[in-house]
């Protein structure tokens, strides 16, 4: 069947039900959206701490976005394609406590950390290159013993100190040259990212289960 005769036969059936074709389509949405409850079980949530979309290019942020804002929404759409779940504050969740609690909350009900410091579009309200909580997440998850997925923008490399220096191996971060042409698409492409996700990924997904699994297991002994 074409697809013209396929969009027919749905306003058909749409008609017929009393469904407009929006609806139609809204329908075959909730269908997709169930099916993918299914998967939704390995979506192990992790900490994903980075920069606001604000800070990194115009206010309010409207396309066409800069790199640095295209480069966090990728790398969030790449989390999830490995099946984690990548949350952030305060945009997807939001605990009733100050800020640092916040931070502790989610470190602690997170199974990995993903951090990404990319060159802003202004300094901080207090004149800062960058915001500090950028420090403080990444090292309270390396405090916690998660797995650290580092990335930094080139032109922040004499900007920073601490953990982003490099000297915690193996969490050394991945620099992302920003100058050069499709560099949002070059570095996803990457052999070096998609080792570093995958590796990342991996023991992300070990520790989950790790840290859920029951402490008896019953099995089997065929040999006795």
């Amino acid at each position: 069947m074409s697809s013209m005769e396929e969009t027919n036969a749905t306003d058909q059936r749409a008609d017929s039900d009393g469904l407009s074709t929006e609806e139609v389509e809204q329908q075959h949405k909730d269908l997709q959206d169930l099916n993918d409850a299914a998967t939704a079980l390995f979506r192990v949530p992790v900490f994903f701490s980075h920069q606001g979309i604000y800070s990194l290019g115009p206010i309010p942020p409207v396309p066409p976005f800069t790199k640095q804002q295209r480069f966090i929404i990728r790398m969030f759409k790449e989390i999830k394609k490995v099946l984690l779940f990548p949350r952030t504050l305060p945009a997807t969740d939001l605990y009733p406590d100050t800020t640092l609690e916040n931070i502790r909350t989610m470190i602690n009900s997170s199974y990995g950390m993903a951090a990404a410091l990319l060159e802003p579009a202004r300094p901080t309200d207090k004149g800062e290159s960058y915001s500090p909580f950028l420090q403080i997440e990444p090292s309270m998850a390396y405090q916690r013993g998660l797995p650290l997925l580092m990335v930094i923008e080139n032109s922040m490399l004499h900007k920073v100190n601490g953990i982003w220096t490099g000297q915690l191996a193996p969490f050394t971060p991945i620099i992302w040259r920003s100058d050069a042409a499709n560099s949002v698409d070059l570095f996803f492409k990457s052999v070096q990212w998609r080792e570093a996700l995958h590796n990342w990924a991996g023991q992300v997904r070990s520790g989950y289960f790790a840290k859920t699994a029951p402490e008896f297991q019953y099995k089997f002994n065929s040999n006795k």
